[in-house]
């Protein structure tokens, strides 16, 4: 193999990486990173041959929202995964507590932010996992307006 050819390998292996980073981003909480390091790492990673027309706010105000939930109700945040899907991006925050209960029962307005939450996304909700649950969102890629 030649020097060009290695050259080109590397630069393929290179794209090809940041390809895959730009299908799914996955941030460790259980140290609790700042809100904001968390939003810049999202958006570098999703944001590689990203389209103008797919906006990274509607996503990024719903990883807020739900991270900011799993810090403040949950002792143990887990992880936050971020995929790209054919309508949108899928945004999971894993947490150790396995409680629903207060999600169902809660009044609407003590629940604001999952009000916005449902208002970005085409859908969301909540399910039970092994070690505690998941909320999650789908929150489609395009703007539903032409500019």
């Amino acid at each position: 193999m030649n020097g060009d050819q290695a050259e080109l390998e590397a630069e393929l292996e290179r794209l090809c990486s940041r390809v895959a980073g730009a299908a799914e981003v996955t941030v460790d909480l259980r140290d609790r990173p700042d809100l904001r390091r968390i939003r810049s790492v999202v958006a570098c990673r999703l944001g590689f041959g990203r389209r103008e027309e797919e906006p990274l706010g509607a996503v990024l105000l719903v990883i807020d929202e739900l991270v900011s939930n799993a810090y403040r109700h949950t002792e143990g945040p887990g992880e936050l995964r971020v995929t790209r899907r054919i309508p949108g991006f899928m945004v999971e925050v894993f947490d150790e507590d396995p409680e629903l209960e207060p999600l169902r029962t809660a009044p609407p307005r003590a629940h604001y932010g999952l009000r916005l939450v449902s208002q970005l996304s085409l859908d969301w909700g909540f399910r039970s996992e092994r070690t505690g649950k998941v909320m999650w969102a789908l929150v489609p890629a395009q703007l539903y307006y032409e500019r």
